[in-house]
């Protein structure tokens, strides 16, 4: 595999988790008969989908710089 191939998974695999975690703290719904995900619109879950995203990476579970977990969670956010 390629350096920019392997470089890609890791960036998707991170997206995935984060992806996750915002459904685990109902910030993203995810819809099953579209296979989509939507973001719930509720200010709350959207904050503490956010401090979840700081505690794994505080944690070691998730990878990158604060600012690049703070940056993936807004858009995530912004996109669905």
């Amino acid at each position: 595999m390629s350096e920019a191939a392997r470089k890609s998974d890791e960036l998707e695999d991170r997206f995935v988790t984060l992806e996750n975690l915002g459904l685990e703290e109902r910030a993203l719904r995810y819809n099953r008969a579209a296979d989509t995900v939507t973001v719930v619109g509720d200010e709350q879950a959207s904050k503490n989908f956010y401090a979840r995203a700081f505690d794994e990476w505080a944690g070691g579970n998730v990878v990158g710089t604060a600012r690049e977990i703070f940056d993936r969670v807004t858009a995530i956010i912004e996109s669905k």
